[in-house]
């Protein structure tokens, strides 16, 4: 599929587009079994990008769903274990298709597999914590209530910066909160409450963690391809900023487009080269 021809390369590629990417707490996340991974969502499709190239597991991973509604969109979407939720601003035609979306993640806790939600359900430019909606806690009511033992793992993802090429990010993975952590007999509202006041307090607690130092020997991909692959660098971070204007999909686009002109790049380097040489 898709994704396991992309995922080798990208991750190779995210050395070049960020300065460094510091990843605490793997253990956390077990080798076997399922798990949700809770998330919170500041920087659009790099939150997903980033964490489905640096676990050993696969991540099947819910977005956004206005970007499902192309055929060819949602086929591509769906070979990178990408999987649709629809908010009401989206279409409230649409909000019925969430109810297969949560039958799937539950198939896929049956199976084991590691089911990736970004539990503020919105995406904005900030460093603190969004209000978490009520998704992440209804998922997981629904695999415990259905017999299924699956752990709930934070994980929360800084940026010293949303608009400049070459960031630092930090992954910060907590630790797990299991079925028997939370009350079992209690009304859907008051497990809601409960399951996000809890969520809430480890994802603050990752997100105030501080952002790893930098330097050359920590990614000198990074240095030393900010001099080699300038013009691609350039012209990434320009057309993103006259395509998105702003909006929360800088990094997205421009890591898009990234991903297709390197290649390219590199190619023509090579001939040049193997010509002058």
């Amino acid at each position: 599929m898709l994704y396991y021809v992309l995922r080798p390369f990208v991750w190779f590629l995210l050395k070049f587009f960020t300065k460094r990417i510091h990843i605490s707490g793997l253990e956390n996340i077990p080798k076997t079994g399922a798990v949700l991974l809770a998330s919170n969502h500041s920087n659009s499709f790099l939150d997903a990008v980033l964490l489905c190239t640096h676990f050993d597991r696969r991540i099947w991973s819910l977005a956004r769903g206005d970007v499902f509604k192309k055929p060819a969109a949602k086929k591509a979407l769906n070979s990178l274990f990408m999987m649709p939720m629809y908010r009401l601003s989206e279409g409230k035609e649409y909000l019925g298709e969430n109810d297969e979306t949560f039958r799937k993640c539950i198939e896929l806790f049956r199976e084991g597999e590691i089911v990736l939600i970004f539990s503020e359900g919105l995406c904005i430019h900030q460093k603190e914590l969004l209000p978490l909606k009520k998704g992440t806690g209804r998922l997981a009511q629904k695999a415990w209530n259905d017999g299924i033992e699956v752990i709930i793992v934070p994980v929360g993802i800084s940026y010293n910066n949303f608009d400049k090429f070459g960031k630092v990010v930090n992954i910060q993975i907590g630790e797990p909160t299991y079925r028997n952590d939370l009350p079992q007999d209690t009304s859907e509202g008051l497990f809601l409450k409960e399951f996000n006041r809890s969520l809430t307090d480890k994802l603050k607690d990752l997100l105030n963690r501080g952002l790893p130092a930098t330097g050359f020997f920590k990614n000198p991909f990074y240095y030393i391809g900010s001099l080699v692959n300038f013009p691609v660098n350039w012209l990434s971070v320009t057309l993103s900023r006259k395509v998105t204007r702003g909006s929360v999909f800088f990094d997205s686009i421009a890591l898009g487009i990234f991903i297709v002109l390197m290649p390219v790049y590199w190619l023509l380097l090579a001939l040049l080269v193997y010509f002058v040489v």
